[in-house]
């Protein structure tokens, strides 16, 4: 059974990706604005606030999981503590960071824009696995957040990843996650399609995010890299995917007895 070997260029590879994810969000707007009357144009400038607010959320959470790592290069001498500084912004993002930072920027610019913020965000919200997805087939051909070591012949080898170890074959976690994201995507347009227009009441973005949370925190086990941070025998992001589903299930309780009283 072969060994699919990896060559490409990180920074081509990874932001062609991520130039794909946005573009396709940008396509799912313009199918979306025209099913649910929305103004395209509003939409798409509101989608530019999210992905900035993602880049730069998705940031500030991988290196705020990082400093445990800085605090120990700062203390040990062996590595230069400002080119380790460098490397840190120049690096990689976490996604949960970025889904934070995307939500603070729909809110800002709906009120900017004068539209109704539950509405914005339940049309939005498909973008958002969508990119993911294309931005996980990313993380595969680069090697960033790769797998477990593994016997199984859809495992990826990796000839010159920067991120992943060369030559081992790792369970391919990136790809079972962007696969994932096209099963919520597909599944997020189909309750917006067959629902009413009561955005409240059917819940995209909290569909969402029990969805993601629960596929998240189910892969972490199949991640092999451990710059991802840890805290007792969960990885961080398992710890906010259980957070987001007490948050979420906490939240429906309180908005269906406001419903009921209403």
């Amino acid at each position: 059974m072969k060994e699919i070997l990896i060559g490409l260029n990180a920074i081509s590879a990874y932001g062609l990706c991520g130039v794909a994810g946005f573009l396709l969000g940008i396509g799912y707007l313009f199918f979306i604005t025209r099913v649910k009357s929305g103004d395209f144009d509003d939409f798409v400038y509101i989608y530019v606030w999210a992905a900035l607010g993602a880049v730069v959320g998705a940031k500030v959470l991988y290196i705020l999981i990082g400093i445990p790592n800085i605090a120990r290069t700062a203390g040990s001498g062996e590595v230069a503590l400002w080119p380790y500084l460098g490397s840190m912004v120049s690096g990689g993002f976490v996604f949960y960071g970025g889904l934070l930072g995307a939500v603070c920027a729909i809110k800002t610019a709906s009120r900017y824009f004068s539209l109704d913020y539950v509405k914005t965000l339940s049309l939005m919200t498909p973008a958002m696995p969508l990119a993911h997805a294309l931005g996980r087939v990313g993380c595969a051909l680069v090697g960033c957040c790769y797998g477990r070591e593994t016997g199984l012949c859809i495992g990826i080898s990796y000839a010159d990843s920067l991120y992943a170890p060369n030559g081992v074959r790792l369970f391919p976690v990136q790809v079972m996650e962007a696969i994932a994201d096209l099963v919520i995507f597909g599944a997020l347009v189909h309750v917006l399609l067959k629902r009413a227009d009561d955005y409240e009441k059917a819940g995209v973005f909290e569909k969402y995010l029990v969805m993601y949370a629960c596929v998240r925190f189910l892969l972490e086990f199949l991640r092999g890299d451990l710059v991802r941070g840890h805290l007792g025998a969960l990885s961080t992001s398992q710890w906010i995917s259980i957070i987001i589903l007490l948050f979420v299930w906490i939240h429906n309780g309180l908005k269906k007895k406001r419903l009921e009283r209403e």
